[in-house]
């Protein structure tokens, strides 16, 4: 009998993906949208190409994984900030990038000289700013963004770092926490109670996610 081959899924998906992207790009005005339906429809098979791969890092290179996510993610948020976009792109963006950088952190070699928790402060820095974003342009969509790059960056630190100390665990999570009801207050204050609950929702979540990361 044959061997299943798991890593011929992805070029299941890669076919997908690019006839939707293709028809969407001819018929559609949409470009954001038909990017973000193409990876939905890559990723997963992508995904079971990985966990059913014996060795998935000498078929799915890391640095190359890396480098495609970046080169898909760069272009898709410039479009978003030509085409007056830019939280909507950035949530693309992040979708497009985000799996290939927590791929390249479990399996690859690291190529950033930052610290792992200089990642994490980066990378919480950055969803702090598009929750902020978000709450002036569209704060569903900002949230989303927040909430793939802030627990992004917390697996980040996990697989580069180990897990992290109890202090640095209890000023992270209490910052997202205040935050959390911070934003819950303001926003409730300014008559936009719904938006202050997703906002707050965010950072709670990710505060949760930090508390779970706990060490010695």
């Amino acid at each position: 009998m044959s061997r299943p081959v798991p890593e011929a899924a992805p070029v299941v998906g890669l076919v997908l993906a690019f006839a939707f992207a293709l028809f969407g790009l001819l018929f559609s005005s949409d470009h954001l949208a038909t990017v973000l339906v193409s990876v939905g429809l890559l990723y997963p098979f992508v995904v079971f190409g990985i966990v059913r791969s014996e060795s998935p890092q000498t078929v799915f290179v890391p640095d190359a994984v890396l480098a495609a996510g970046f080169l898909g993610a760069a272009p898709t948020l410039l479009y978003g900030v030509v085409a007056g976009r830019p939280l909507f792109g950035a949530l693309v963006a992040a979708v497009v990038a985000v799996p290939p950088v927590l791929y390249h952190a479990r399996f690859g070699e690291p190529v950033t000289p930052l610290s792992p928790d200089a990642s994490l402060a980066v990378g919480l820095l950055a969803a702090g700013g598009l929750l902020a974003y978000g709450a002036a342009e569209g704060l569903l969509v900002g949230a989303l963004a927040a909430a793939i790059v802030g627990l992004g960056a917390v697996d980040y630190r996990r697989r580069r770092g180990g897990r992290l100390r109890r202090r640095s665990r209890t000023v992270g999570v209490a910052c997202c926490l205040g935050g959390g009801l911070a934003a819950f207050g303001v926003l409730a204050a300014t008559g936009r109670p719904n938006e202050g609950l997703a906002a707050g929702a965010v950072l709670v979540t990710i505060g949760g996610a930090l508390a779970l990361d706990a060490g010695s």
